[in-house]
């Protein structure tokens, strides 16, 4: 028997690129019957305007005291709420498996999850959001979500982990919850990054150097500290830094050229990682960071941080390097070695890009999802 699936996404962020490869990977496929829901898309007004009631702040970030309110915990209702009537309106009844990416979709459906197997597809748990809280009150807030995810991922019949440090947090956070986890980063779209990228930067020898970081939350992505070591450095003098963000600083020193508006997948951003020869995102705060995975699919070094799961993309002096998130001086000696060494850029672009080729081909994600996908059909 086929499977019928429900693709469910909450269609923000980094979200709508796995849901625009769900549908490219099952499109007009014999091994199941695929339908899709991304949140974000043809939201009625009803939806509107649930959304602007449930999602409205209500307390100022005061410190110590921020989500007061539930901010947090409303927001994922919403997703929840918005998952469950489009289900509901679609009818339940035609599916044999929920796919929920991420878990905030199966906030309002944990009835639903108990008649379908359901699938609940996470990057971190709310553990990455308490290591944040400065408070007891604000930790207090937190606990609605903590305990909603929970229920969920405990009534699941498999999570998917994009890596082993979320596996960890969930067996650390949930220690009675019994559902298997299957451990499979995020698929990357490998043909949007030519292998040859890595020749021709070994041809552009002698040509001044190129730095690019990617980053929509420029203080939460690091992108002060870089901007300090940056002119610290004095990486001017022989590099140019190109920073592709959502809300760029004013004051930018030499060498520094901010570009906006720019949309993955597009011309623009496929010739930023084609120029780059060194990819820098020192962040601060960061559960997985798919713009590493794309470094290494352009064959580019990679800076980033000691943090969560970027350890698991970035193999520190194999494929890129490492720094602890907020040290100025460690970023500086870092952009140092990279830029001085070009046997070194290249040693580690294509270790990066032969590493993500085995851990994220997409026709390997697509295979391994049909699998489970059959075996929580089968055992549902």
């Amino acid at each position: 028997m086929t499977p019928r699936v429900a693709f469910v996404n909450g269609g923000i962020l980094g979200l709508t690129s796995y849901a625009a490869w769900v549908r490219r990977a099952f499109a007009d496929d014999t091994h199941l019957h695929a339908e899709h829901f991304v949140l974000s898309e043809d939201l009625p007004i009803r939806e509107r305007i649930v959304r602007r009631v449930l999602c409205q702040k209500l307390w100022p970030d005061f410190p110590r005291t921020q989500n007061l309110d539930l901010a947090r915990f409303r927001r994922e209702v919403n997703a929840g709420w918005q998952a469950r009537r489009r289900l509901h309106a679609r009818g339940l009844e035609n599916f044999d498996v929920l796919h929920f990416h991420r878990q905030a979709t199966a906030y309002a459906s944990l009835d639903a999850m108990a008649r379908i197997p359901s699938i609940v597809s996470i990057d971190c748990t709310q553990g990455c959001v308490l290591q944040d809280a400065t408070s007891s009150i604000e930790r207090w807030s937190l606990g609605f979500n903590v305990r909603r995810d929970g229920e969920i991922l405990a009534r699941a019949a498999a999570i998917v982990s994009t890596s082993r440090w979320t596996e960890r947090d969930v067996r650390r956070l949930y220690p009675d919850c019994r559902t298997p986890v299957h451990v499979m980063p995020n698929p990357v779209r490998l043909d949007l990054f030519d292998r040859g990228w890595i020749d021709e930067r070994r041809g552009r020898d002698g040509q001044r150097l190129r730095c690019l970081f990617i980053g929509g939350d420029f203080a939460r992505k690091g992108g002060h500290d870089l901007l300090t070591a940056w002119e610290r450095g004095g990486f001017a003098r022989r590099a140019d830094l190109t920073m592709i963000t959502a809300a760029p600083p004013a004051m930018l020193p030499a060498g520094v050229d901010v570009k906006t508006g720019v949309r993955v997948n597009t011309p623009e951003w496929r010739a930023a990682w084609r120029q780059a020869d060194v990819f820098v995102m020192p962040t601060r705060n960061e559960a997985f960071g798919l713009v590493f995975q794309e470094a290494a699919a352009a064959g580019v070094p990679a800076i980033g941080t000691r943090l969560n799961a970027i350890p698991e993309i970035i193999d520190d002096g194999r494929t890129g390097v490492l720094v602890s998130p907020g040290n100025v001086p460690e970023l500086m000696t870092a952009l140092e070695s990279l830029l001085d060494d070009a046997a070194l850029r290249e040693r580690l672009g294509r270790a990066a890009r032969a590493k993500i080729e085995q851990e994220a081909d997409p026709h390997l994600h697509r295979a391994r999802l049909v699998a489970l996908i059959k075996q929580v059909a089968k055992h549902g």
